[in-house]
């Protein structure tokens, strides 16, 4: 067998660590504050005991970290491939992202609560305009809009999405946000 093949993890353990995520993210449903939350009523959500809590997480904030990672980990996996340059063009990197994050609904709209995870998003959606950008830039006009300000755009309409229960399609509202950025990408001095 081949040395660089990735280690096969447990079923057991993926199993059990998708049971410590699921009733997390039920316990943050139910009662926002996550200050509230204990090892105890964690592992009792999740009908584990609390030592096979430890024998993941040192505590429910490096449960939260993992569950972070993973999903921002996930996503960029999923949108990178669409900025290389013989990349079909119809597929667009906002949609991906769009639809990942609809997919995992209930955790993104637990996790805007936490200030890490907001930035972290953030900083993902700073790096898929930037790169947009760069791949669009054909006249001298493209750099009159500031990055910051159309991240910021997309980050504030995303989370409302989120947060109002995703009452439109994510192909539709990468359209209208798309609608936005070309206007803005084409604004002329």
């Amino acid at each position: 067998m081949s040395n660089n093949k990735e280690e096969k993890v447990d079923p057991r353990v993926v199993r059990t660590k998708r049971m410590f995520k699921d009733a997390f993210i039920s316990l943050l449903q139910e009662n926002r504050d996550q200050g509230k939350l204990t090892v105890q009523r964690l592992a009792d959500r999740a009908e584990l005991n609390r030592a096979t809590f430890y024998l993941h997480y040192q505590d429910i904030e490096d449960l939260k970290e993992q569950m972070v990672d993973k999903v921002l980990e996930e996503l960029t996996r999923k949108i990178n491939p669409l900025f290389e340059e013989n990349q079909d063009k119809n597929d667009s990197p906002i949609v991906s992202f769009l639809e990942h994050m609809y997919e995992h609904a209930v955790l993104f709209n637990v996790m805007l609560e936490n200030n890490d995870f907001r930035n972290r998003l953030f900083g993902l959606i700073i790096g898929i305009v930037s790169s947009r950008r760069e791949t669009r830039k054909m006249n001298a006009y493209t750099t009159q809009v500031p990055i910051e300000i159309i991240a910021s755009s997309t980050f504030g309409i995303v989370t409302w999405w989120i947060q109002k229960g995703m009452p439109y399609s994510p192909s539709y509202l990468a359209e209208q946000i798309n609608l936005v950025f070309r206007n803005n990408i084409n604004d002329r001095p």
